[in-house]
């Protein structure tokens, strides 16, 4: 499914006024988009993080973020934003 068909329903103002009244698939669709959003918003950080701290720190920086996500979330999310960044990272 492409991006477009994913979010369409956004453009209607109506529902977004009112989560609640998405269906359970949009619901759902909104949901992978913020994952989706996320995984790209850490892998543009660690980047930045990268360039100002260099590769060492920048690793010691990402595992205390990891730690903190999950302490925050659980294990189960953090296994989950890593894929999604590798497979984003593949991707590029």
């Amino acid at each position: 499914m492409t991006d477009a068909k994913q979010t369409s329903f956004l453009t209607d103002t109506k529902k977004l006024t009112n989560l609640a009244l998405l269906t359970q698939t949009e619901r759902l669709q909104l949901l992978e988009t913020m994952k989706q959003m996320e995984a790209k918003e850490w892998i543009a950080r660690h980047k930045r993080k990268q360039y100002d701290l260099g590769s060492v720190n920048a690793s010691g920086w990402w595992r205390q973020t990891l730690s903190d996500i999950q302490q925050k979330r659980g294990q189960a999310a953090v296994d989950d934003l890593r894929r999604r960044m590798n497979n984003l990272k593949g991707n590029q």
